[in-house]
């Protein structure tokens, strides 16, 4: 067990990024592989043989011995196979029928979250989004949301009923159609770590009654990478060699697919045509440059890709927050562990697919990266505000809903003119219908402007307005109460309980005998005590205590009521909304009356991760190299620098609204984020003109070979 001293110089290793690597080299001898067997190749196989799927290993590597490189030898010499791929879980008995398998001619490729099934990601209603990042990334919060089983584990009574619901009925269909083809091979492959989730895919699946050839999983997060210096300790163990880095190789998602594609057109040669279904933007653009090198390489006559565009779905949120509470927890305890000098916690570490020859100079692992375990940080969550704003009760939410937008034969106010007959239901709505007025918690002075927490406001709905055709909001303002006596038409008045008055007067009078009481949020009861409020209401009318609607920002007030997520729109371009069209009924005449909803200025407060004291005294040197981490990312190598800068920009600007700062510690987070603008990036070159229809569940694209 080394001790604190001897893993100073570890801790405050940074990742480094190397060029090329001779993988041949590497993968014989510089990649630590388990030392099990691999399954049977026509066999169901249970996650347990492959590698752990998290390393508690010391800074240095176990000494290899003759036998060692004698077994690591032979390995070499055996024949490539798709049966001892490390990636599979699960392959069907029929596989080990000539007969069957010289008839396959099509290969039908599913991946599985977000696509096949609708996996819950954290939900952003609970978390603070800086803490988001953290949750989803596989050196933080204990081995992160992906690599956490608890994920896919969404209750009894889901379970009980065979996950209904969450699975993308559509896909499912076309995974049936693709098993009942003799001349299709079927295929799940996913990027989840198959020592994790491998036996619960299998369980989903065919509990599901899907019939798939071949699941696939991710092998590895990470491989494990023994350098020279180890290497030389294992030949001469009496040479004093000074302690070694504990280093690993990064393995991205998307390069495993490839390798396990090229890999499977190689075993399947009579194989001519592949057709995906994917969701992430990256990954989608990545294949489509892959498929076209195949189709031009004559390994393909034809190659397709659908892309899924499903709405999100999350778990319960009691569930998910005793889920995150936990990897919390996990982490902490991990923190103490290290602190006592004991080894790093590094999750999804795994052994790299052995290289075919055909495959070695095609650079299929490239981004070559490796990774340096950092020493982590105790996590304490904590209530954060997000902003404050002009906050309406659940019965004004519902109003607002039922009667503005929703095309429903009984709405006072229709959609802006361009969104009209369109199908909205894969937007996100906004899950709760508010006016900011400044982000985060205001200051005193700025407070004290607006009336104060729990000062009521009159807000009136003035205009409706959208953005590129994938957000839409109402603009609002602070009714004037001059304006009462001289504006004849009628006005509406929705009260905090939802009842609809009609005059200043009657409101009065209704709430005359009302004292203020306190009540938090209501629609989330959470027994624990750091939920019991995400903003403070008054479910009152004071009249005499007016709040004003003024923005910190030269912005126009409004409501956002929902974007288009999957099309890359998201809850920010609000702000981005120029032009504003007038109230119009359903019947295409002008509203005739005032619309005036009763709001509270009050906080919106989500569970995150609480500032440490010492975060303000970091340097503020960048330490991670943005330009690197985006052209990782996408698919067009030869970017031009003004594109590049413009997502480099945008990228710093997220970090900024975010608070993570450019440090080496931060960078599974940086990456994250920059995953995000890419994929926004992605979708606005895939993305056509909306139809009528409105956006599609999917879209398929098909290729031919280059003339």
């Amino acid at each position: 067990m080394p001790t604190v001293g001897s893993r100073a110089s570890q801790r405050l290793a940074l990742k480094q990024r190397h060029g090329p690597l001779n993988l041949g080299v590497l993968g014989a001898s510089n990649i630590l592989t388990p030392s099990q067997t691999p399954p049977s190749p026509l066999s169901p196989t249970a996650p347990s043989t492959f590698s752990d799927a998290s390393s508690r290993s010391s800074s240095v590597a176990t000494p290899t011995n003759d036998a060692d490189d004698l077994e690591r030898h032979s390995e070499l010499e055996a024949p490539f196979s798709l049966g001892t791929h490390p990636a599979v879980v699960f392959a069907s008995d029929r596989l080990s029928d000539t007969t069957y398998t010289s008839r396959l001619r099509t290969v039908n490729v599913f991946d599985f979250d977000q696509t096949l099934f609708q996996s819950p990601l954290p939900n952003p209603a609970l978390w603070d989004p800086s803490f988001l990042g953290m949750l989803t990334s596989w050196n933080y919060c204990g081995t992160g949301w992906w690599h956490n089983p608890g994920t896919l584990e969404l209750g009894p009574e889901i379970e009980a009923s065979c996950w209904e619901g969450w699975w993308n009925e559509e896909v499912v269909e076309k995974v049936r159609e693709s098993s009942e083809d003799p001349g299709s091979l079927t295929v799940l492959l996913t990027g989840r770590n198959g020592p994790v989730f491998g036996q619960k895919l299998i369980e989903m699946v065919t509990r599901k009654g899907l019939d798939f050839d071949l699941i696939a999983t991710k092998p590895t997060t990470v491989a494990r990478i023994e350098d020279d210096a180890q290497h030389q300790q294992s030949l001469k163990p009496t040479k004093k060699i000074p302690e070694a880095l504990e280093k690993y190789l990064k393995v991205h998602t998307f390069s495993t697919k490839h390798e396990f594609l090229y890999n499977l057109l190689l075993e399947y040669p009579q194989i001519r045509s592949m057709h995906l279904w994917d969701d992430r933007p990256c990954q989608v653009a990545k294949f489509r440059q892959i498929g076209q090198e195949w189709l031009d390489n004559k390994m393909l006559d034809s190659f397709e890709i659908t892309v899924v565009k499903e709405a999100l779905l999350y778990l319960d949120q009691q569930r998910e927050v005793s889920l995150v509470l936990a990897m919390v927890e996990a982490n902490n305890h991990q923190v103490d562990i290290e602190k006592a000098g004991g080894p790093f916690l590094v999750a999804g570490v795994g052994a790299l697919p052995r290289m075919r020859p055909e495959l070695r100079d095609l650079n299929i692992w490239d981004p070559y990266e490796t990774y340096v375990p950092q020493e982590r940080i105790k996590i304490e969550v904590d209530r954060i505000t997000q902003y404050t704003g002009v906050m309406f009760q659940e019965a004004v939410q519902k109003f607002i809903r039922d009667k503005i937008g929703s095309q429903a034969q009984s709405e006072w106010i229709d959609r802006p003119l361009s969104l009209r007959g369109k199908d909205l239901s894969g937007w996100t709505r906004s899950d709760d219908l508010h006016v900011t007025l400044c982000s985060r918690a205001a200051p005193a002075e700025f407070l004290e402007s607006i009336g104060g927490l729990g000062a009521t406001v009159l807000v009136e709905v003035e205009a409706l307005g959208h953005y590129d055709g994938r957000l839409w909001a109402i603009k609002v303002k602070e009714m004037n109460l001059q304006d009462a006596d001289h504006d004849q038409r009628p006005l509406h008045i929705v009260a905090p309980n939802g009842v609809i008055y009609s005059s200043l007067e009657a409101l009065k009078s209704a709430y005359a005998s009302h004292g203020p009481s306190s009540l938090s949020t209501g629609s989330r009861p959470y027994s624990l005590s750091i939920l019991d409020a995400t903003k403070t209401l008054h479910n009152h009318v004071d009249m005499n205590r007016l709040g004003h609607l003024v923005l910190a920002k030269d912005l126009v007030p409004h409501i956002l009521m929902a974007y288009d997520r999957t099309n890359g729109a998201r809850a920010g371009d609000s702000k981005l909304i120029h032009q504003w069209e007038p109230l119009e009924t359903s019947q295409g005449t002008p509203f005739p009356g005032r619309l005036v909803l009763v709001g509270t200025i009050g906080q919106r407060q989500l569970l995150g991760m609480k500032p440490s004291q010492s975060s303000s005294q970091r340097s503020a040197k960048a330490e991670v190299s943005l330009g690197h981490i985006i052209k990782n990312l996408l698919s067009n190598k030869d970017i031009s620098g003004k594109e590049l800068g413009k997502l480099v920009k945008a990228v710093k600007e997220e970090m900024e609204r975010l608070s993570v700062e450019n440090r080496v510690a931060n960078e599974e987070r940086i990456a994250t984020i920059a995953q995000e603008i890419c994929d926004r990036a992605e979708i606005m070159k895939m993305s056509a003109p909306t139809s009528a229809a409105g956006s599609p569940s999917s879209s398929t694209t098909s290729l031919s070979p280059s003339k």
